[in-house]
């Protein structure tokens, strides 16, 4: 991530923590209380841990974090080198056949998984059609699948059109792929190889010549070769730096959901096993992750770490199916720690924990990541509880004080105030489906609700963000109005990084031009008081 992704994300950072409050910061303690800790890993995780360490500065707590990758944080971990590790995929336990990586297992020293950041795996394009580009492109994961396993090479395919509900142009897939270990690829290959075995078997099988033993299982390390018009890039910012530039007319590449809106690139709404199509919002991500189950059977190789059958199949309409959360990897009490770790640097990483497993997630959204729900804060203050010189949890039935957004006293409140996808969002309908007395229709069939948009206009904004929605944590639906396939006009040669600092500087302006006049009133109300006579 470039030097002006941090400060842009710290400026961004500083805007929501001004808007919701630093609800749930440890308090400020007497010097010597807490001792620097030093941890190293997961650049997708870095945003927000960056934050987080800021946030904590004032409490007397020093963060320091090398976003390294999670392959090296924890080989840093292994290494004693450091107090954590971040990392979006466990410790290898050899089992990554494409990549053909010793395992990682046994680790010398004892660890815990504890979630800090979430998020969805993003799908974001480039598709011009008469000079414009298309922003409300919607796909089935069957479709994306077939995209990424060099099943589907143009974008006239008919399982595109019937997807899409309208036929693109004839124009070659680019499928923009990682060439360095990832935790989106990771996780996107989880996905496939759980939803779509005998497929990506058979795309594994046809990249390596039928030299690995099936089944194929996930990878950190995406073929790069050999398969349909790949394009590989490293690192999440290569990725969107290639999509967005005015040569990748054609590209399709998978990234975190952070990087697509910093990119102000538009991403596809992904079919939902409730048959809706859904956009990776923080909203839709922290609902499906409600169905994500924490491995607690201690005698499992997978002990701690995260299962996510049950989020790539729940019903939900919000549900975004591809879902998933990073992990901090901390010291366990009973085990062998790293070298350097003692019980004051327990207490601090642990009350470091703690503030960003509760009101650290107020500030996700605004990062652009998704709050961790109930069941995974309550797994992870369970794991605080596992580390050597840990401060006191909140409490696990009411979580008094754990100001998370996704619950309150302990109760979830997620399922209940997220917003649901449109009507027109559902499987079926057509690009130009309109709502009507809350329900799906099409223009001309009366006086509805909401009217439909003109063509080329689409719900997404020129920014290729989704439009906000009425529920909470930013929950957002894909559009109600008509959008038909020539998209919306944008400048796709333009995918500089100022656009970001743009918004900033206006949200800053307009924060100014609302404190300003009562500012002023007072003032003149002083100099009155002030004047002779």
């Amino acid at each position: 991530m470039t030097n002006f992704r941090r400060k842009l994300a710290r400026v961004a950072g500083a805007t929501a923590i001004a808007a919701v409050g630093l609800i749930g910061m440890p308090a400020a303690a007497s010097a010597g209380s807490y001792v620097t800790i030093n941890g190293s890993g997961s650049s997708w995780s870095e945003v927000a841990l960056d934050q987080w360490s800021q946030d904590v500065q004032s409490s007397g707590i020093t963060v320091n974090f090398d976003p390294d990758g999670s392959a090296a944080g924890r080989q840093d971990y292994i290494q004693g080198q450091d107090d954590f590790a971040a990392s979006d995929p466990p410790f290898r336990n050899g089992d990554d056949k494409l990549a053909g990586t010793q395992s990682q297992l046994p680790v010398p020293y004892g660890y815990s998984y504890i979630p800090d950041t979430a998020g969805g795996t993003a799908f974001m394009y480039h598709i011009v059609v008469a000079g414009h580009l298309v922003t409300n492109l919607r796909l089935s994961g069957k479709t994306i699948m077939k995209i990424f396993t060099g099943q589907i090479t143009n974008w006239d395919n008919p399982e595109i059109t019937h997807d899409y509900g309208a036929q693109l142009p004839n124009l070659p897939i680019t499928p923009v792929v990682r060439s360095d270990g990832s935790g989106a690829t990771y996780f996107f290959t989880r996905w496939m190889a759980h939803t779509y075995p005998s497929e990506w078997n058979a795309f594994c099988e046809k990249v390596t010549h039928n030299r690995i033993k099936l089944p194929c299982g996930q990878t950190e390390f995406y073929p790069t070769s050999g398969w349909g018009n790949v394009k590989a890039e490293n690192g999440s910012n290569n990725v969107a730096t290639y999509i967005t530039s005015s040569y990748a007319d054609g590209a399709i590449g998978y990234d975190e959901y952070a990087y697509a809106l910093n990119s102000h690139y538009p991403v596809v709404a992904m079919l939902n096993p409730a048959g809706y199509y859904v956009l990776p919002s923080a909203s839709n991500v922290a609902v499906a992750l409600t169905k994500a189950v924490i491995n607690e059977d201690t005698h499992s190789v997978n002990f701690l770490q995260q299962n996510l059958d049950s989020v790539y199949t729940f019903t939900d309409p919000r549900s975004y199916p591809l879902s998933s959360y990073s992990y901090l990897i901390t010291p366990r009490t009973g085990t062998k720690a790293p070298p350097n770790f003692t019980s004051a640097k327990g207490r601090t990483l642990s009350t470091f924990v703690n503030f960003l497993l509760c009101g650290g997630q107020q500030q996700m959204a605004a990062l652009g990541y998704s709050p961790l729900p109930l069941n995974l804060v309550k797994g992870g203050l369970l794991q605080v509880d596992h580390m050597p010189g840990h401060v006191a949890t909140p409490n696990p039935v009411t979580l008094a004080g754990c100001n998370n957004p996704t619950f309150t006293n302990g109760v979830l409140t997620l399922l209940k105030n997220a917003a649901y996808p449109s009507p027109c969002e559902k499987v079926g309908e057509p690009l130009d489906c309109v709502v009507r007395d809350g329900k799906a229709t099409t223009p001309g069939s009366g006086t509805g609700s909401k009217k439909s948009q003109k063509p080329g206009a689409s719900t997404t904004g020129a920014s290729g963000s989704p439009s906000p929605g009425t529920g909470s944590l930013g929950g957002t639906g894909t559009g109600t109005g008509a959008v038909n396939v020539t998209g919306q006009v944008v400048d796709v040669a333009d995918a500089s990084a100022d656009r970001p600092l743009l918004s900033v500087l206006t949200a800053l302006a307009i924060l100014v031009a609302v404190a300003m006049p009562p500012a002023l009133g007072i003032w003149l109300r002083r100099r009155r008081r002030r004047a002779p006579g």
